[in-house]
C-alpha cells in the first residue's frame, strides 16, 4: 500500500501542497489559513493515515528527531528501566531513540558514539565508563550535544543527571551503624564512576572512628565471581571480621548472596545487608535488607529534557543531582 503524501492530502482537500505543509507544521495562523480549512486538512491527514517523512524533514532542518543512548550494561535491570523512561519521555516530545551498550568498556563506548553519529542523531545521552576522559574529549570535538546520566566524568564541562551518591551512601552507612553494627564492609566495583558511594561510606564511619580500609573489597568486572567469593571468605567465614556489608550495586548484591547462602552465612540475624537500587527481584528477599531507591523515572525525564533543550540551542551546562530514598525489607 502506497504511503500517503502531502500531495495526496492537498488533492483530496483541493488546496496547494504548500497549504498542507503549513497546517501540518503548525504555521496555519501565521499564514492566515482559516481554522475551518486547517481542521479539514488535519482530518483528511488522519483519514489517509499520513505520517511525516522524518528523513526529508531532517534534510530541511538539519535535525532527525532522534536521540542516541549509550548505557554501561543493558542487561542490568537498573539501566533497562532507565532506558524505558528515557524512551517514553523522548516519544512524548516527538523523538525516537537508538540504544547502544558499552559493556563498561571505553573503546566500545567510543564505537557507540561513532555509530550514533553516523545515524545522525541530534544528541546523545550516555552513561560514562571508567577511564573515558578521552572519549568525552572526542564527543566534545565532534560538536554533538550530549548529557551524562548516572555518572559523570570529572573535569568535563558537560551537563549531567545523577544520584547524590555521597549522601545516599553516608545515610545508609549511618543507619546501619545506628542499628548496632560496627564492622561494616563495602563491596565495590573497581571503578571511579561511583566513588561518591565509597566516600560517603568512609565519611560516616570516620565520624564514629570506625573506618577500616581492610573492610573495603574491590571487585573487578572481569573476575566478579572469584573476587566476591574471596571477599566473603576473607570477611565473613569462620570468626568473621565484619558484621555488615553494603553492596555498591544490586549486581554485586545478588552474586554476593549466592556465596553467602552456599557457605551457610546467616544473613537473617548475624549479618546486616544493604545495597543500592530497587529491582523486581528484591521482592523475593526473605531476610532484613536495606536498599537505596533512586527516582529513576524522574532522572530519565530530566536527562531527556536537558538534552532536547541543548539541541534547541540552550548554551549553559546543567548539573542536576537527585536524592535517593532508603527503604527496608
Amino acid at each position: 500500500m502506497k504511503k500517503a503524501s502531502m500531495q495526496d492530502i492537498a488533492d483530496r482537500v483541493g488546496v496547494s501542497r504548500c497549504a498542507v505543509s503549513l497546517v501540518l507544521s503548525g504555521k496555519a495562523k501565521d499564514k492566515r489559513i482559516s481554522e475551518a480549512l486547517s481542521n479539514r486538512i488535519i482530518q483528511v491527514a488522519k483519514e489517509l493515515n499520513y505520517t511525516p517523512n522524518e528523513l526529508a524533514r531532517g534534510l530541511r532542518t538539519g535535525l532527525t528527531k532522534t536521540l542516541g543512548v549509550i548505557v554501561a550494561d543493558i542487561s542490568n535491570e537498573f539501566f533497562g528501566e532507565l532506558v524505558y523512561h528515557i524512551q517514553q519521555h523522548a516519544f512524548e516530545l516527538g523523538y525516537s531513540t537508538i540504544v547502544t551498550n558499552s559493556n563498561e568498556d571505553p573503546d566500545e563506548m567510543l564505537n557507540g558514539i561513532y555509530l550514533l553519529a553516523n545515524r545522525q542523531v541530534d544528541g546523545i545521552i550516555m552513561v560514562p565508563t571508567n577511564n573515558s576522559q578521552n572519549v568525552a574529549k572526542r564527543i566534545v570535538s565532534m560538536n554533538i550535544p550530549f548529557v551524562q546520566v548516572d555518572r559523570f566524568i570529572p573535569g568535563v564541562d558537560a551537563s549531567y543527571v545523577i544520584l547524590d551518591n555521597f549522601k545516599a551512601s553516608y545515610d545508609l552507612t549511618e543507619k546501619i551503624y545506628e542499628s548496632g553494627y560496627r564492622r561494616i564492609a563495602m563491596f565495590k566495583h573497581k571503578t571511579s564512576a561511583l566513588n561518591g558511594r565509597l566516600e560517603g561510606y568512609i565519611k560516616a564511619l570516620e565520624n564514629h572512628g570506625a573506618y577500616r580500609p581492610d573492610l573495603v573489597k574491590n571487585i573487578n568486572y572481569s573476575s566478579e565471581n572469584e573476587d566476591i567469593e574471596q571477599a566473603v571468605n576473607d570477611l565473613f567465614m569462620e570468626q568473621g571480621i565484619a558484621d555488615a556489608v553494603i553492596f555498591q550495586s544490586h549486581e554485586l548484591f545478588f552474586t554476593g548472596m549466592r556465596f553467602f547462602r552456599s557457605k551457610g552465612i546467616d544473613v537473617h540475624k548475624k549479618v546486616r545487608v544493604a545495597c543500592f537500587d530497587k529491582t523486581d527481584a528484591l521482592a523475593l528477599v526473605d531476610f532484613p535488607l536495606l536498599y537505596v531507591e533512586q527516582p529513576i523515572e524522574r532522572i530519565g525525564k530530566e536527562v531527556v529534557s536537558i538534552l532536547i533543550n541543548r539541541i534547541k540551542g540552550t548554551p549553559y551546562t546543567i548539573q542536576k543531582v537527585f536524592e535517593g530514598s532508603i527503604r527496608e525489607i
